[in-house]
């Protein structure tokens, strides 16, 4: 049953599949016409035909039409994107196209004969599987609900039960006479005339010991024949009857695989002092409860990365859910992260032998062993725990096929292409949980305690050295342990205890990778930041797109990385700290290391610079530097709303501005930090800023970039005139322009003069404020920088305006104005309206102040810019007290208030309060 096809179901009600998805075949008549069509798949049924079946001898005028219009409903119910159109019109006749592997009565087919031939081969368990899949695809009567002439539904029936009698034969062959008794005697009550279910039960009868019941079995069945139907049992039955009679003792006592009922324990013991899980251990024994409705065996794969605690998992359920499975527990650790995975056949052998097999009976094929180790737990509630899985193809064999058993898996491998079982994805502990799992060793509530729980980051592996190495090495404190889990170089050192350690559980894994995936997963420690994006691992190894995400995929089937969602279509991933650190580890002597790291930054800067085009302009930002860009396919998807992708990928923004500082690339370092600048500001985080510009400015000066130098300066400044520290805010702005004078920079120079000009004005000095904005002015009119002079014919206006020379002001807001339509900048419009409104309050026009202030609040609010319309807000406020609008002038202040607070903006806060204290 292939995916990305159709697949017909006639045994049952009639189904059409797409792709594993049942497609609605609309109202009765028309599943009607489905039924025929698929009982003559590839065969031409011709439109009289169907309607005879619909109508028999009254069809109504219009017959042919309404079968066409049937025709055209099953179609588009079949029609499917990518897919074929499976009904045919040929002549006056409909043909559904459909090969046998597409109908459950092909593999029906298939599968008995197979079954036959191994069964003609005396391989009697794989053969009883053949049949139990074919008999599995029956859900019914064929075409149930739907009229069927008897003959066909007799034909059918006949396969049906002939295929159970050869099923029945093969577990009979296999020693399975004791447990088909109840069974054969249901299906001779329900056809009682079957000499072939009659002789079977005979056969198991006398096998099992019971001969008076098989000899009494044949003569009420004789009996029945001669009185109500006037006939003999034929030679063979008699035949079977006389072999009882001569020699019923003998068939009894042949060495049949008869088993004595052994009860296995192997669970080890569970982990002492086990904590945490407990939502997901609730969840897992729920799933392995008894349920009659199921009909196969609850399968639950547990699946994580070394250390996460799987196996501990998984015994503590086992343990716990022993009781529902009082038939034994079977425990195999499957060696699966080892160079040399145990065999399934090794794994049924022991068993086997746990379930009572002798030595010299189990057989060496492992089809047969599989086969017979299921007829064994038939019927029976076993709980069986396999640890470690290598993957699918180990773990097949080793299922049980009754419903009554119950599997727990482990595996450092993502086992999707398992028929069975539920995955159960085993993660990091949550923080309580870690917690918890410390708590013996020491105050969880410290500091220390607290840097501990992040350097192990939840894994249990990481969590029990720590307390195995507290409990061994008396004095130490979680103190102790967190300095010398502070120096990442040394973390995998320290994190080792006996036979426990951290980077040997990472190298298993790492050592089975295929090359292409090994190189990928050191190269990961090169990036800036554990969660990172799927092009960054493609601009980390150099390599094309498909190659490097085919290694991704192996890695995270391995559970070496972490799935971490998608944004714009494009998937992330995350490393575990600890796996990051031996990636770096990795890493050291990794050749072209270099160049690696700078092409996964570039790509960074890339999309940082396409992101910042899309917001706001700012003078803040001088021209591009030097530093390498890696460009890609699919960016501008990607910063298509570049608010959010600033969101998105701000830790790792933050992380590459670090990186780039620590690996000497500075000219990367200074324009990571200014082209994120446009976010820091749009998005008021002054402390993310600072922290970026302060970072990036030591690697600047180190690396002589002195241009970048200046920009950070720039910035540094900006941040603190935000935060109303004038003094620092001058003094960065001073040494800005200072080295832009020495190299020659006039654009560096304007922009610095920007600054400092809004420096004399929130101090104050409005007078010097003009003049150092009419510099700067000139300055940005020189270079033809429209955006600069744009800002500055504004800020031209407010000193004007603190001056009392409201027509200047004037004259500059309405340049200030063109030029933004010039620029087609909203942005910038709001910020005019907003000085406009401002103007026209000083003027003692309120209303028209309000006017100006509403459209320059709307468009930013449509522009998510929280910061400048805070700033609005308290205007409007200003205006409705002026108004004397009180309780609408208190709502707009308390909304900006708020804004200002949580920013950091001192003065304009202050400005809210002490409006908010005259309206109170």
């Amino acid at each position: 049953m292939g995916s990305r096809e159709h697949f017909y179901r006639l045994l049952g009600a009639p189904a059409a599949e797409w792709d594993g998805r049942e497609l609605p075949l609309g109202p009765p008549q028309a599943r009607r016409v489905f039924g025929l069509l698929l009982l003559d798949a590839g065969r031409a049924v011709t439109c009289d035909r169907i309607i005879d079946e619909l109508w028999g001898d009254t069809p109504p005028p219009s017959a042919k039409v309404q079968v066409q219009g049937l025709i055209s409903g099953l179609r588009r119910a079949l029609r499917v994107l990518g897919g074929p159109q499976p009904i045919v019109t040929r002549g006056a006749s409909y043909v559904l196209d459909a090969r046998p592997e597409q109908t459950d009565t092909g593999w029906f087919t298939a599968l008995t004969r197979e079954g036959r031939e191994l069964l003609a081969a005396q391989r009697h368990s794989e053969a009883a599987q053949r049949f139990r899949k074919a008999l599995a695809l029956w859900r019914g009567p064929v075409l149930e609900g739907i009229p069927v002439a008897p003959e066909v539904l007799a034909y059918w029936e006949d396969l049906r039960l002939a295929a159970i009698e050869d099923r029945i034969e093969a577990d009979l062959g296999a020693g399975e006479h004791d447990r088909l008794v109840p069974e054969l005697r249901d299906l001779l009550a329900a056809a009682p005339y079957r000499e072939r279910t009659c002789g079977q039960l005979m056969t198991a009868l006398a096998r099992a010991g019971r001969l008076a019941e098989a000899l009494e079995l044949y003569r009420h069945w004789r009996d029945r024949l001669v009185d109500e139907l006037g006939i003999e049992p034929s030679p063979g039955i008699r035949a079977l009857h006389e072999e009882i009679l001569r020699d019923g003792a003998g068939m009894a006592a042949r060495d049949y695989p008869v088993r004595r009922t052994v009860v296995p324990s192997q669970l080890p013991p569970a982990v002492p002092g086990f904590v945490g899980r407990a939502a997901l251990i609730a969840e897992l024994l729920a799933d392995l409860a008894p349920d009659p409705a199921r009909d196969t065996p609850p399968v639950l794969l547990l699946t994580g990365t070394g250390g996460i605690g799987k196996t501990s998992l998984a015994v503590r359920v086992a343990h716990q859910a022993a009781k529902d499975y009082p038939d034994g527990a079977l425990f195999a650790f499957l060696r699966g992260t080892s160079g040399e995975p145990r065999s399934a056949a090794a794994v049924l052998g022991g068993f086997l032998r746990a379930l009572g097999v002798p030595s010299g009976s189990v057989p060496a094929d492992v089809d047969e062993s599989a086969g017979l180790f299921r007829s064994l737990v038939h019927g029976r509630r076993v709980l069986i725990v396999l640890d470690d899985a290598a993957g699918e193809a180990q773990l097949r064999p080793l299922l049980p096929a009754g419903a009554g058993c119950a599997v727990i898996v482990t595996s450092r491998f993502s086992l999707t292409g398992l028929e069975l079982g539920r995955s159960v994805p085993v993660g990091v502990l949550s923080d309580a949980d870690a917690a918890a799992l410390l708590a013996p060793h020491g105050d969880v509530g410290t500091t220390a305690a607290r840097q501990v729980l992040e350097y192990c980051g939840g894994l249990p592996l990481a969590l029990r050295i720590v307390g195995s190495r507290l409990s061994d090495e008396p004095g130490w404190q979680l103190a102790d342990v967190a300095a010398e889990l502070s120096v990442e170089r040394k973390r995998l050192d320290w994190l080792q205890a006996g036979d426990l350690a951290v980077r040997s559980s990472v190298a298993v894994g790492y050592h089975q990778l295929a090359p292409e995936s090994r190189r990928l997963f050191r190269r990961l420690g090169l990036l800036p930041a554990a969660d990172f994006p799927a092009w960054a691992a493609t601009e980390v190894t150099g390599g094309e797109p498909g190659t490097t995400g085919a290694a991704l995929e192996d890695l995270r089937r391995r559970h070496m990385i972490q799935p971490a969602g998608r944004y714009a279509g494009m998937p992330r991933y995350r490393v575990h700290d600890l796996l990051r650190s031996f990636a770096i580890e990795e890493a050291v002597a990794e050749p072209g290391r270099e160049h690696a790291v700078e092409r996964a930054l570039g790509g960074w800067l890339f999309l940082a610079e396409k992101a910042a085009a899309r917001m706001p302009g700012s003078v803040l930002r001088p021209e591009p530097g030097h530093a390498v860009r890696s460009p890609f396919d699919g960016a501008d998807a990607l910063v298509a709303d570049p608010m959010s992708w600033f969101h998105t990928e701000l830790p790792a923004l933050e992380a590459a501005v670090s990186h780039a500082a620590g690996a000497g690339l500075g000219e990367t370092a200074w324009e990571l930090a200014v082209v994120t600048s446009s976010y820091f500001d749009h998005g008021g985080l002054y402390s993310e800023w600072l922290r970026c510009h302060e970072c990036a400015l030591g690697a600047a000066r180190a690396s002589g970039c002195t241009r970048g130098e200046a920009a950070l300066l720039r910035g540094i400044g900006q941040v603190h005139l935000y935060r109303d520290d004038y003094a620092e805010s001058a003094k960065a702005l001073a040494e800005s322009y200072r080295i832009s004078a020495d190299i020659d920079d006039p654009g560096g120079m304007a922009r610095a003069l920007t600054g400092l000009s809004v420096v004399a004005r929130s101090t104050g000095r409005p007078g010097e404020s003009r003049t150092l904005a009419e510099r700067a002015l000139a300055m940005y009119t020189g270079i033809g920088d429209v955006l600069g002079m744009a800002h500055l014919q504004t800020t031209h206006a407010v000193a004007s305006i603190q001056l009392g020379l409201f027509d200047d002001a004037e004259a500059a807001l309405d340049k200030a104005w063109r030029l933004c339509a010039e620029l087609d900048d909203p942005h910038r419009m709001a910020l005019v309206l907003r000085r406009q409104g401002q103007l026209q309050l000083h003027r003692h026009d309120p209303a028209g102040a309000m006017s100006c202030l509403r459209r320059a609040l709307e468009l930013l609010e449509s522009m998510n810019d929280e910061l400048c319309a805070a700033q609005v807000r308290l205007d409007i406020g200003r205006t409705y007290t002026t108004l004397g609008q009180r309780k609408a002038a208190t709502r707009a202040l308390i909304d900006a208030s708020s804004h200002f607070t949580s920013a950091g903006n001192r003065s304009s806060a202050a400005a809210c309060a002490q409006l908010l204290d005259s309206l109170a």
